[in-house]
């Protein structure tokens, strides 16, 4: 048998097609289909053109990890019901986004994984069993996302303007990547974006390319975002009683050592291990197929 890992996150949708023994065979990415970004017959199509590409003659297992299929059951039953309209009589198991990203990136081993992404959220696995911090939102949390990164440039950029900071390369930087001709123009800019949070998370690149001029207020921003990413860990950290691996996944560490050198030095008094994803979340999500397919055939 045939597996589709599903990664639908709050920016895009990734497809990945493996053959029975893991091995990726090709990919397909879509826009997102987070229910509260997009509408859900957008989602239904991108859901069953995903898997469709992939998979014409209907014979894969699909497991689906899209976010926001978490704690509260209005979304649950809203997100069940699409994969139901996309994927017809295919089977297929649902799971959470960050569900098939800790199966993936530790392995299926006990542990902690941090995604930071357009938002933030940690996840640890213990024997299994999962258990969350954080991931309440860009309106309630999400500290140390890549939407929290960029409020915080923002609103440094404001206030440079004001002369209530000094410019740095921020705000040079910003107003050319965002071609304002006006200092006053990043009010009719955001406005335009119409509060969408993936858009405006997107924008973290130019916190990153700040960074790389040495901008003193963007490498602060960086400081605080391990130190918010790493009270999530801590949290979670209380759980094990021997020494345990955290990976990341997500958009926030495409910042590289800027984001993971501060993050390794607020961790270094846990009996923790920092590492890399081990494996992606599409492989997390085929983990979990072939764990179910195994559980099902020996019923």
């Amino acid at each position: 048998m045939k597996y589709i890992g599903i990664d639908g996150g709050g920016t895009k949708t990734k497809f990945s097609l493996f053959n029975e023994e893991g091995k990726k065979e090709k990919d397909v990415l879509k826009p997102t289909v987070h229910i509260l970004n997009q509408s859900e017959e957008k989602c239904v199509q991108y859901l069953m053109e995903g898997v469709n590409e992939l998979d014409p003659e209907e014979r894969c297992y699909i497991v689906a990890g899209l976010a926001g299929y978490g704690q509260q059951k209005e979304l649950r039953d809203r997100i069940q019901n699409v994969c139901n309209r996309a994927f017809g009589k295919r089977k297929f198991s649902l799971y959470n986004d960050v569900e098939v990203a800790v199966q993936g990136a530790l392995n299926g081993e006990d542990g902690i994984v941090v995604i930071a992404g357009t938002g933030s959220i940690a996840l640890s696995s213990i024997n299994h069993k999962l258990k969350r911090c954080g991931g309440w939102g860009y309106q309630l949390g999400d500290e140390g996302s890549a939407f929290w990164i960029v409020k915080e440039m923002l609103s440094i950029y404001c206030r440079q303007i004001d002369g209530r900071l000094e410019k740095t390369k921020l705000y040079d930087i910003l107003k050319n990547e965002c071609h304002l001709t006006n200092d006053y123009d990043i009010i009719t800019f955001i406005n335009n974006l119409n509060n969408n949070r993936s858009s405006i998370a997107s924008l973290a690149y130019i916190a990153t390319m700040a960074a790389d001029c040495g901008d003193c207020y963007v490498l602060q921003i960086y400081k605080e975002a391990a130190y918010e990413i790493s009270l999530l860990v801590r949290t979670l950290a209380k759980d094990f009683s021997s020494s345990f691996k955290v990976s990341y996944i997500g958009g926030v560490f495409n910042a590289g050592h800027y984001i993971l050198d501060p993050l390794k030095e607020e961790l270094q008094f846990l009996p923790c291990e920092l590492i890399s994803p081990i494996h992606s979340p599409e492989y997390g999500a085929y983990m979990l197929g072939k764990i179910n397919n195994y559980s099902e055939k020996r019923k």
